[in-house]
Protein backbone atom coordinates (compact mmCIF):
# COMPACT_ATOMS: atom_id res chain seq x y z
CA UNK A 1 0.00 0.00 0.00
CA UNK A 2 2.80 2.42 0.86
CA UNK A 3 4.70 1.60 -2.31
CA UNK A 4 1.62 2.28 -4.44
CA UNK A 5 0.96 5.52 -2.56
CA UNK A 6 4.58 6.57 -3.10
CA UNK A 7 4.37 5.92 -6.83
CA UNK A 8 1.14 7.92 -6.98
CA UNK A 9 2.69 10.77 -5.01
CA UNK A 10 0.05 10.39 -2.29
CA UNK A 11 0.23 10.45 1.48
CA UNK A 12 0.03 6.83 2.66
CA UNK A 13 -2.73 7.55 5.17
CA UNK A 14 -4.80 9.48 2.61
CA UNK A 15 -4.36 6.59 0.18
CA UNK A 16 -5.59 4.10 2.78
CA UNK A 17 -8.60 6.26 3.57
CA UNK A 18 -9.69 5.76 -0.04
CA UNK A 19 -9.24 2.00 0.15
CA UNK A 20 -10.25 0.75 3.60
CA UNK A 21 -13.63 -1.06 3.57
CA UNK A 22 -16.72 1.03 4.05
CA UNK A 23 -18.62 -1.91 5.52
CA UNK A 24 -17.73 -4.86 7.75
CA UNK A 25 -18.57 -8.49 6.79
CA UNK A 26 -22.02 -8.25 8.40
CA UNK A 27 -22.83 -5.10 6.48
CA UNK A 28 -22.35 -2.78 9.44
CA UNK A 29 -20.27 0.36 8.99
CA UNK A 30 -16.58 -0.47 9.07
CA UNK A 31 -14.60 0.95 11.97
CA UNK A 32 -11.29 0.85 10.10
CA UNK A 33 -11.24 4.53 9.15
CA UNK A 34 -12.34 5.60 12.64
CA UNK A 35 -9.51 3.65 14.30
CA UNK A 36 -6.95 4.86 11.76
CA UNK A 37 -7.98 8.49 12.27
CA UNK A 38 -7.73 8.07 16.05
CA UNK A 39 -4.16 6.85 15.61
CA UNK A 40 -3.39 9.74 13.26
CA UNK A 41 -4.69 12.34 15.68
CA UNK A 42 -2.63 10.95 18.58
CA UNK A 43 0.46 10.63 16.38
CA UNK A 44 0.13 14.07 14.78
CA UNK A 45 0.24 12.56 11.30
CA UNK A 46 -0.75 15.82 9.64
CA UNK A 47 1.95 17.76 11.49
CA UNK A 48 5.36 18.36 9.94
CA UNK A 49 7.85 15.54 10.62
CA UNK A 50 10.60 16.07 13.16
CA UNK A 51 13.69 17.82 11.82
CA UNK A 52 16.54 15.33 11.35
CA UNK A 53 19.95 15.92 12.82
CA UNK A 54 23.10 15.73 10.70
CA UNK A 55 23.53 12.41 8.95
CA UNK A 56 20.12 11.16 10.06
CA UNK A 57 17.00 10.38 8.06
CA UNK A 58 13.51 10.64 9.60
CA UNK A 59 10.63 8.49 8.41
CA UNK A 60 7.04 7.83 9.41
CA UNK A 61 5.01 4.75 8.64
CA UNK A 62 1.50 3.38 9.05
CA UNK A 63 0.03 -0.11 9.07
CA UNK A 64 -3.47 -1.36 9.78
CA UNK A 65 -4.80 -4.84 10.48
CA UNK A 66 -7.95 -6.62 11.56
CA UNK A 67 -8.64 -9.86 13.39
CA UNK A 68 -11.75 -11.64 14.64
CA UNK A 69 -12.21 -12.48 18.31
CA UNK A 70 -11.55 -16.08 19.27
CA UNK A 71 -14.30 -18.41 20.43
CA UNK A 72 -14.77 -22.04 21.35
CA UNK A 73 -16.18 -24.39 23.93
CA UNK A 74 -15.50 -23.89 27.61
CA UNK A 75 -16.70 -24.98 31.03
CA UNK A 76 -17.47 -23.24 34.29
CA UNK A 77 -19.10 -24.01 37.63
CA UNK A 78 -20.46 -21.41 40.03
CA UNK A 79 -21.37 -22.01 43.69
CA UNK A 80 -22.83 -19.56 46.21
CA UNK A 81 -21.41 -20.48 49.62
CA UNK A 82 -23.14 -20.19 53.03
CA UNK A 83 -20.78 -17.37 54.03
CA UNK A 84 -21.87 -15.22 51.09
CA UNK A 85 -18.78 -15.80 48.97
CA UNK A 86 -18.99 -17.22 45.45
CA UNK A 87 -16.76 -20.04 44.23
CA UNK A 88 -15.87 -19.83 40.53
CA UNK A 89 -14.45 -23.00 39.00
CA UNK A 90 -13.00 -22.60 35.52
CA UNK A 91 -11.37 -25.13 33.23
CA UNK A 92 -9.49 -22.48 31.28
CA UNK A 93 -5.70 -22.88 31.29
CA UNK A 94 -3.80 -19.70 32.08
CA UNK A 95 -0.23 -19.46 30.83
CA UNK A 96 0.38 -15.98 32.20
CA UNK A 97 -2.18 -13.81 30.43
CA UNK A 98 -4.17 -13.02 33.58
CA UNK A 99 -7.24 -14.81 32.28
CA UNK A 100 -8.08 -16.26 35.69
CA UNK A 101 -8.22 -12.76 37.15
CA UNK A 102 -10.63 -11.83 34.36
CA UNK A 103 -12.94 -14.72 35.33
CA UNK A 104 -12.97 -13.60 38.96
CA UNK A 105 -13.70 -10.00 37.97
CA UNK A 106 -16.58 -11.07 35.71
CA UNK A 107 -18.13 -13.18 38.49
CA UNK A 108 -17.75 -10.35 41.02
CA UNK A 109 -19.39 -7.90 38.62
CA UNK A 110 -22.35 -10.08 37.74
CA UNK A 111 -23.12 -10.88 41.39
CA UNK A 112 -22.44 -7.33 42.60
CA UNK A 113 -19.88 -8.39 45.21
CA UNK A 114 -16.29 -7.28 45.95
CA UNK A 115 -13.57 -9.12 44.05
CA UNK A 116 -12.16 -10.54 47.28
CA UNK A 117 -15.48 -12.32 47.87
CA UNK A 118 -14.86 -14.55 44.83
CA UNK A 119 -13.06 -17.83 45.46
CA UNK A 120 -11.36 -18.65 42.18
CA UNK A 121 -10.66 -22.33 41.58
CA UNK A 122 -8.50 -23.47 38.68
CA UNK A 123 -10.07 -26.75 37.62
CA UNK A 124 -8.65 -29.76 35.87
CA UNK A 125 -10.07 -32.58 33.75
CA UNK A 126 -11.36 -34.37 36.86
CA UNK A 127 -13.48 -31.41 37.90
CA UNK A 128 -14.70 -30.10 34.54
CA UNK A 129 -14.77 -31.13 30.88
CA UNK A 130 -11.73 -30.21 28.82
CA UNK A 131 -11.55 -26.55 27.82
CA UNK A 132 -10.13 -25.07 24.65
CA UNK A 133 -6.54 -23.91 24.82
CA UNK A 134 -5.41 -20.57 26.19
CA UNK A 135 -4.82 -18.84 22.87
CA UNK A 136 -6.43 -17.46 19.77
CA UNK A 137 -7.72 -14.32 21.53
CA UNK A 138 -10.49 -16.34 23.15
CA UNK A 139 -9.83 -16.33 26.90
CA UNK A 140 -12.18 -13.55 28.02
CA UNK A 141 -14.86 -14.54 25.54
CA UNK A 142 -14.86 -18.28 26.25
CA UNK A 143 -14.16 -18.40 29.98
CA UNK A 144 -16.16 -15.26 30.71
CA UNK A 145 -19.22 -16.35 28.74
CA UNK A 146 -19.30 -19.68 30.59
CA UNK A 147 -18.93 -18.00 33.97
CA UNK A 148 -21.78 -15.62 33.16
CA UNK A 149 -24.02 -18.46 31.97
CA UNK A 150 -23.46 -20.51 35.12
CA UNK A 151 -24.01 -17.42 37.28
CA UNK A 152 -27.33 -16.70 35.58
CA UNK A 153 -28.54 -20.24 36.32
CA UNK A 154 -27.61 -19.90 39.99
CA UNK A 155 -29.47 -16.58 40.28
CA UNK A 156 -32.58 -18.18 38.78
CA UNK A 157 -32.35 -21.26 40.99
CA UNK A 158 -32.02 -19.16 44.14
CA UNK A 159 -34.90 -16.82 43.22
CA UNK A 160 -37.58 -18.98 44.99
CA UNK A 161 -35.42 -18.99 48.13
CA UNK A 162 -35.08 -15.22 47.90
CA UNK A 163 -38.87 -14.90 47.55
CA UNK A 164 -39.31 -17.09 50.62
CA UNK A 165 -36.90 -14.92 52.59
CA UNK A 166 -38.83 -11.77 51.66
CA UNK A 167 -42.23 -13.39 52.20
CA UNK A 168 -43.39 -12.80 48.64
CA UNK A 169 -44.53 -15.03 45.79
CA UNK A 170 -41.82 -14.10 43.29
CA UNK A 171 -38.40 -12.51 43.23
CA UNK A 172 -36.23 -11.28 40.37
CA UNK A 173 -32.52 -10.63 40.26
CA UNK A 174 -31.45 -6.97 40.18
CA UNK A 175 -27.98 -6.03 38.97
CA UNK A 176 -26.04 -3.50 40.98
CA UNK A 177 -23.74 -3.24 43.95
CA UNK A 178 -24.63 -5.04 46.01
CA UNK A 179 -26.54 -7.43 43.77
CA UNK A 180 -29.64 -9.24 44.97
CA UNK A 181 -33.29 -10.03 44.43
CA UNK A 182 -36.26 -7.68 44.56
CA UNK A 183 -40.01 -8.14 44.65
CA UNK A 184 -42.95 -6.28 43.15
CA UNK A 185 -43.65 -4.95 46.64
CA UNK A 186 -40.30 -3.16 46.72
CA UNK A 187 -38.54 -5.58 49.04
CA UNK A 188 -34.89 -6.44 48.42
CA UNK A 189 -32.41 -9.02 49.71
CA UNK A 190 -28.73 -9.12 48.86
CA UNK A 191 -26.87 -12.23 47.76
CA UNK A 192 -24.82 -12.20 50.95
CA UNK A 193 -27.85 -11.88 53.23
CA UNK A 194 -29.67 -14.70 51.47
CA UNK A 195 -26.60 -16.95 51.55
CA UNK A 196 -25.85 -16.42 55.24
CA UNK A 197 -29.50 -16.87 56.23
CA UNK A 198 -30.77 -19.71 54.03
CA UNK A 199 -28.08 -21.34 51.86
CA UNK A 200 -26.70 -24.59 53.22
CA UNK A 201 -23.49 -26.34 52.27
CA UNK A 202 -24.07 -28.51 49.21
CA UNK A 203 -27.42 -26.90 48.37
CA UNK A 204 -28.03 -27.87 44.70
CA UNK A 205 -29.92 -24.64 44.07
CA UNK A 206 -26.74 -22.69 44.87
CA UNK A 207 -24.66 -24.49 42.25
CA UNK A 208 -24.60 -24.67 38.45
CA UNK A 209 -22.19 -26.07 35.90
CA UNK A 210 -22.19 -25.32 32.18
CA UNK A 211 -20.25 -26.29 29.07
CA UNK A 212 -21.03 -24.21 26.04
CA UNK A 213 -19.47 -22.49 23.05
CA UNK A 214 -19.02 -18.75 23.27
CA UNK A 215 -20.30 -16.69 20.33
CA UNK A 216 -17.80 -15.51 17.75
CA UNK A 217 -17.74 -11.79 17.08
CA UNK A 218 -19.10 -11.40 13.52
CA UNK A 219 -17.01 -8.35 12.58
CA UNK A 220 -13.25 -8.18 13.14
CA UNK A 221 -11.47 -5.80 15.45
CA UNK A 222 -9.12 -3.23 13.94
CA UNK A 223 -5.70 -1.94 14.99
CA UNK A 224 -3.84 0.92 13.33
CA UNK A 225 -0.28 1.79 14.26
CA UNK A 226 2.03 4.64 13.30
CA UNK A 227 5.78 4.69 13.85
CA UNK A 228 8.54 7.27 13.56
CA UNK A 229 12.12 6.14 12.99
CA UNK A 230 15.52 7.73 12.73
CA UNK A 231 17.95 6.09 10.33
CA UNK A 232 21.68 6.74 10.42
CA UNK A 233 22.60 7.25 6.76
CA UNK A 234 26.23 6.28 7.42
CA UNK A 235 25.75 3.10 9.48
CA UNK A 236 22.24 2.03 8.52
CA UNK A 237 21.27 1.82 12.19
CA UNK A 238 17.54 2.22 12.81
CA UNK A 239 16.24 3.86 15.96
CA UNK A 240 12.53 3.61 16.66
CA UNK A 241 11.64 6.96 18.17
CA UNK A 242 7.94 6.59 18.90
CA UNK A 243 4.91 4.47 18.08
CA UNK A 244 1.17 4.96 18.44
CA UNK A 245 -1.21 2.04 18.58
CA UNK A 246 -4.97 2.50 18.27
CA UNK A 247 -7.42 -0.37 18.57
CA UNK A 248 -11.14 -0.78 19.08
CA UNK A 249 -12.11 -2.11 22.49
CA UNK A 250 -15.22 -2.84 24.48
CA UNK A 251 -15.46 -2.40 28.26
CA UNK A 252 -12.02 -3.05 29.75
CA UNK A 253 -12.40 -5.60 32.54
CA UNK A 254 -8.83 -5.41 33.86
CA UNK A 255 -7.10 -2.16 32.87
CA UNK A 256 -3.62 -3.24 33.97
CA UNK A 257 -3.84 -6.57 32.16
CA UNK A 258 -5.38 -4.96 29.09
CA UNK A 259 -2.56 -2.44 28.74
CA UNK A 260 -0.03 -5.16 29.48
CA UNK A 261 -1.34 -7.20 26.56
CA UNK A 262 -1.01 -4.18 24.24
CA UNK A 263 2.52 -3.44 25.47
CA UNK A 264 3.53 -7.05 25.01
CA UNK A 265 2.12 -7.14 21.49
CA UNK A 266 3.97 -4.01 20.42
CA UNK A 267 7.24 -5.14 21.99
CA UNK A 268 7.01 -8.47 20.17
CA UNK A 269 6.32 -6.57 16.96
CA UNK A 270 9.40 -4.40 17.51
CA UNK A 271 11.51 -7.53 17.88
CA UNK A 272 9.96 -8.94 14.72
CA UNK A 273 10.68 -5.71 12.84
CA UNK A 274 14.21 -4.90 13.95
CA UNK A 275 15.97 -7.77 15.69
CA UNK A 276 14.68 -11.30 15.89
CA UNK A 277 15.97 -13.70 13.25
CA UNK A 278 16.73 -17.39 13.03
CA UNK A 279 19.71 -17.52 10.67
CA UNK A 280 20.21 -20.77 8.77
CA UNK A 281 23.49 -21.95 7.29
CA UNK A 282 23.28 -25.22 5.36
CA UNK A 283 20.27 -26.22 7.42
CA UNK A 284 21.89 -25.34 10.75
CA UNK A 285 20.64 -22.55 13.00
CA UNK A 286 23.49 -20.12 13.68
CA UNK A 287 21.55 -18.06 16.24
CA UNK A 288 20.88 -20.83 18.79
CA UNK A 289 21.02 -18.83 22.02
CA UNK A 290 20.13 -15.44 23.44
CA UNK A 291 23.66 -14.13 22.91
CA UNK A 292 23.10 -14.37 19.17
CA UNK A 293 19.31 -14.17 18.92
CA UNK A 294 18.46 -10.60 19.84
CA UNK A 295 15.20 -9.58 21.47
CA UNK A 296 14.07 -6.13 22.62
CA UNK A 297 15.06 -4.94 26.08
CA UNK A 298 13.74 -1.93 27.96
CA UNK A 299 16.45 0.20 26.34
CA UNK A 300 15.11 -0.59 22.88
CA UNK A 301 11.59 0.58 23.55
CA UNK A 302 10.39 3.90 22.16
CA UNK A 303 7.82 6.34 23.45
CA UNK A 304 4.53 4.49 23.08
CA UNK A 305 1.03 5.95 23.04
CA UNK A 306 -2.11 3.80 23.33
CA UNK A 307 -5.48 4.93 21.99
CA UNK A 308 -8.52 2.82 22.82
CA UNK A 309 -11.52 3.43 20.56
CA UNK A 310 -14.61 2.36 22.50
CA UNK A 311 -16.88 0.15 20.38
CA UNK A 312 -18.55 -2.65 22.43
CA UNK A 313 -18.46 -6.19 21.08
CA UNK A 314 -20.10 -9.56 21.70
CA UNK A 315 -18.04 -10.76 24.68
CA UNK A 316 -18.95 -10.59 28.39
CA UNK A 317 -20.38 -7.11 29.17
CA UNK A 318 -19.47 -6.18 25.59
CA UNK A 319 -15.75 -6.92 26.03
CA UNK A 320 -13.44 -7.62 23.09
CA UNK A 321 -10.21 -9.54 22.69
CA UNK A 322 -6.88 -7.73 22.93
CA UNK A 323 -4.23 -10.45 23.23
CA UNK A 324 -3.04 -10.64 19.64
CA UNK A 325 -4.43 -7.92 17.39
CA UNK A 326 -1.96 -5.13 18.36
CA UNK A 327 0.95 -7.39 17.41
CA UNK A 328 -0.03 -7.71 13.75
CA UNK A 329 0.67 -4.23 12.29
CA UNK A 330 3.80 -3.27 14.28
CA UNK A 331 6.43 -4.66 11.92
CA UNK A 332 4.59 -3.19 8.94
CA UNK A 333 4.42 0.26 10.50
CA UNK A 334 8.13 0.21 11.35
CA UNK A 335 9.09 -1.11 7.90
CA UNK A 336 7.00 1.56 6.20
CA UNK A 337 8.64 4.21 8.38
CA UNK A 338 12.11 3.03 7.37
CA UNK A 339 11.06 2.96 3.72
CA UNK A 340 9.76 6.50 4.08
CA UNK A 341 13.09 7.59 5.54
CA UNK A 342 15.39 5.99 2.94
CA UNK A 343 13.11 6.14 -0.11
CA UNK A 344 13.35 2.41 -0.80
CA UNK A 345 10.64 -0.22 -0.12
CA UNK A 346 11.55 -2.52 2.78
CA UNK A 347 10.68 -6.09 1.85
CA UNK A 348 12.66 -8.17 4.34
CA UNK A 349 12.65 -8.50 8.13
CA UNK A 350 14.34 -7.90 10.46
CA UNK A 351 15.47 -4.47 9.33
CA UNK A 352 19.13 -4.71 10.31
CA UNK A 353 21.73 -2.03 9.76
CA UNK A 354 23.42 -4.22 7.13
CA UNK A 355 20.21 -4.53 5.13
CA UNK A 356 19.49 -0.81 5.36
CA UNK A 357 22.99 0.01 4.13
CA UNK A 358 22.57 -2.40 1.24
CA UNK A 359 19.29 -0.73 0.29
CA UNK A 360 20.84 2.75 0.48
CA UNK A 361 23.78 1.69 -1.71
CA UNK A 362 21.42 0.07 -4.19
CA UNK A 363 19.49 3.33 -4.37
CA UNK A 364 22.70 5.33 -4.94
CA UNK A 365 23.69 3.01 -7.74
CA UNK A 366 20.38 3.67 -9.48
Amino acid sequence: MDDIARQLGMDSKAFRELNVPETAPTGAESIAKQVMNAAGQAFGWDDAPSAPSAGKLIGRGLAIADRTQGAGEGSSAITVNPDGTVSALTAMPDNGTGGLTIVAAIVAETFGIPLDRVRLIHGNTDSLPIDVESGGSRITNTAGTNALAASAIVKEQLAPLAAQAMGVAQAEWVDGFPGGWSSAKGKFITLEDLATELVNEGDPAAHAQVTLAAPRTPDPGVCAQMAEVEVDAETGQVKLRRIVTAQDVGPIINETGHQGQINGCVIQGIGHALMEELVLDAGHITTPNFNDYRMPTIEDLPEMTTVNVYIPGEGPFGAKSIGELPHIPTAGAVANAVANAIGVPVLELPITAERVLAMLRSKEQG
